[in-house]
């Protein structure tokens, strides 16, 4: 099972991402602290890189609430919309590893993520660790 409270159950910390609208979903420079979070994170209140998986949460189109043809964009999102996708990546590591444990997962999702240099008014930082799927389910895959 799994929940916003993974730090808490199991002391695996996640945060989800923000990331521009027309920015490509497939590259890790096109994200950046989510859009709840992302003064916190430029004021230096917020975490660096480490052992926080960083997963995408914002710029997200989904089927909309007013009609069965309709669809609808949110800009921002929340962990609610990171838990789903935590738990696809989940099932995708248990299909060419169905051994392996949410630590194990949490681990070497961690080892094959993606770390960045964010720029904004002239402060330059590390951002990361940005989970990377290609290369977790490679890895695993190897072990």
């Amino acid at each position: 099972m799994i929940s916003t409270a993974l730090a808490r159950t199991h002391r695996l910390e996640f945060h989800g991402l923000g990331r521009e609208p027309l920015s490509d979903p497939e590259r890790p420079e096109s994200y950046g602290p989510g859009l709840w979070w992302a003064d916190r994170f430029w004021s230096g209140r917020q975490f660096g890189p480490g052992q926080r998986l960083l997963v995408p949460m914002d710029a997200r189109t989904t089927a909309s609430p007013t009609g069965i043809r309709d669809y609808v964009y949110y800009s921002s999102g929340g962990w609610s919309w990171s838990v789903p996708w935590i738990a696809g990546l989940y099932a995708l590591a248990c299909q060419v590893r169905p051994d392996v444990t949410p630590e194990v997962f949490w681990r070497e999702a961690l080892a094959t993520g993606r770390t960045i240099r964010l720029e904004r008014n002239g402060q330059a930082v590390d951002f990361g660790t940005i989970a990377d799927p290609w290369a977790l389910i490679t890895r695993l895959q190897q072990r």
